[in-house]
């Protein structure tokens, strides 16, 4: 039998946007980006980062504010997806609003083919 077939998907994980969301962030970046690690090494992230808010760029002196997530995962289902996302530190621990987090197939038009 061959290879299953592969899809990419794009994850958007908003952070809450409680006063206590920086500090929940950070308390489980490494967490996070340990459990991301293997998915990395594994090709299946395709690309992740933080989103930033809006009055992140703008002057020379703005700070960069991280308010979610963005991740283009690369799986044979939606449902293999969301069991990824669901492990994920920041899911667990109710840092990403749930309400407005959203999965989506996605098709490449340019770039990480």
């Amino acid at each position: 039998t061959g290879s299953p077939t592969l899809h990419k998907f794009v994850v958007y994980a908003p952070d809450k946007t409680d006063p206590d969301t920086p500090g929940h962030r950070e308390a489980f970046k490494e967490a996070h980006m340990k459990a991301a690690c293997d998915y990395i090494n594994n090709g299946v992230f395709k690309l992740g980062g933080a989103l930033l808010s809006d009055d992140s760029f703008g002057s020379p002196n703005a700070k960069q504010v991280m308010v979610g997530s963005l991740i283009v995962i690369e799986a044979e289902s939606l449902q293999a997806v969301k069991d990824i996302v669901t492990k994920d530190p920041f899911y667990t621990s109710g840092k990403w609003d749930l309400e407005k987090l959203a999965i989506h197939p996605f098709w490449c038009a340019i770039g990480l083919q």
